[in-house]
């Protein structure tokens, strides 16, 4: 009976260990608020709701339970945008249509403001379970720590 009951704690102890993997719930406007005032940008921001986030940044509304951002002013290419995605499959679409959005503003900026081109190739694009991050900052490393963090937990 006690090595009954030793295995038993022993196997409840290893079960408890790997509750770690459980999913996080992320609300993308209270992340991004909070993101935004760690994260050093140079430019106002103005927040967008999940339409017009959608919309700003070419991301298929089908793809997205809930979103937000916060876009500079166009003096900068900075932003920060954060989407839940309506399943794992559908945030990696995300990520990739996010990918296409970099591109599209690279080539933009190129030639309306060049200086901004470097923030644009290090973009972060995070993503986690359901949750991807774009953030378009003056301090990219940084921000990655700030954004892997929030992702994480």
């Amino acid at each position: 009976m006690k090595k009954y009951i030793i295995g038993l704690s022993a196997a409840l102890l290893l079960l408890s260990g790997c509750s770690d993997n459980k999913k996080v719930e992320i609300d993308p406007v209270t992340a991004v608020e909070q993101m935004s005032e760690e994260i050093t940008f140079t430019d106002q921001f103005a927040p967008l709701d999940s339409e017009n986030a959608n919309r700003v940044y070419g991301v298929d509304a089908d793809l997205v339970e809930d979103s937000t951002a916060m876009v500079g002013s166009g003096a900068t290419a900075e932003s920060i945008a954060m989407f839940k995605a309506v399943d794992e499959k559908s945030a990696q679409e995300i990520e990739k249509q996010l990918g296409v959005f970099i591109d599209g503003y690279i080539e933009g900026y190129s030639d309306y403001k060049p200086e901004e081109v470097p923030k644009l190739e290090s973009a972060i694009i995070e993503r986690k379970d359901v949750y991807v991050v774009l953030c378009i900052s003056a301090d990219n490393d940084a921000a990655k720590s700030i954004v892997s963090d929030t992702l994480n937990g």
